[in-house]
């Protein structure tokens, strides 16, 4: 009898796609707020963004309670970095949980409502 040959596994990303009420002010609050940079898309009803190996898309929105009822969360090998980085650019966090040096969970929310949570890889469970 022969063994099967190995398959390769494909790598998979997930992506989230938010809601955004009006694409100009989620634009400038990801890029210019933020430090995101936008993805070139051909298109007038899609928004996409990323940093450092965060991306985001955004659809746009009519309804508010969508944005206000949307999350992601990023884990992170170093959430204090990107946490100082986001104070530094005057983004204000809501912190969750603290050691030591400062948070190990932080949220934070766009101009929209939706809500961008970061923690450690290792604070991850809840």
């Amino acid at each position: 009898m022969s063994a099967l040959p190995a398959i390769a596994k494909p790598t998979l990303n997930a992506v989230p796609i938010l809601p955004s009420l009006n694409f100009s002010q989620t634009r400038d609050f990801y890029v210019l707020g933020l430090g995101f940079e936008e993805v070139g898309i051909a298109c007038d009803d899609y928004l996409v963004v990323q940093r450092d190996g965060m991306e985001l898309h955004f659809w746009l929105s009519d309804d508010p309670m969508q944005c206000q009822n949307s999350s992601v969360f990023f884990r992170s090998g170093s959430p204090l970095e990107i946490y100082q980085d986001l104070r530094d650019r005057g983004i204000e966090t809501v912190t969750s949980s603290s050691a030591g040096d400062g948070p190990v969970r932080f949220y934070v929310r766009d101009p929209h409502g939706n809500m961008l949570m970061f923690a450690g890889a290792e604070g991850c469970t809840h």
